[in-house]
């Protein structure tokens, strides 16, 4: 932008497309920062909760019903299959919460 006003309207013209591509981008920007910010809480999620998942059995369970984490993993895909290992109700609503915080 100029320090003066401008007085020819082709001037006027050029500056009111400057500052609309300005906007534009900026909206852009943001629309991105929010997609990507929503793309990485959902990563978070779908790798860290199986993991989160083995912590929680191992530190809960009684002692003697697990033998370590790969025993974890084997007697829950048994039990309730691969799905329930991956997601769950309680990692959608967490992968929700991710993308709002991102």
């Amino acid at each position: 932008m100029s320090s003066t006003a401008p007085t020819n309207p082709q001037e006027v013209s050029d500056e009111v497309r400057a500052t609309e591509s300005k906007t534009v981008n900026q909206t852009l920007a943001q629309i991105r920062s929010f997609a990507a910010g929503g793309v990485g809480g959902v990563c978070a999620v779908v790798i860290g909760h199986p993991f989160d998942l083995v912590k929680v059995r191992m530190q809960t369970a009684q002692k003697g019903v697990y033998s370590g984490a790969m025993d974890v993993v084997r007697k829950t895909i048994a039990r309730e299959g691969l799905a329930r290992v991956g997601m769950t109700r309680a990692s959608l609503s967490e992968s929700t919460s991710l993308t709002m915080a991102s």
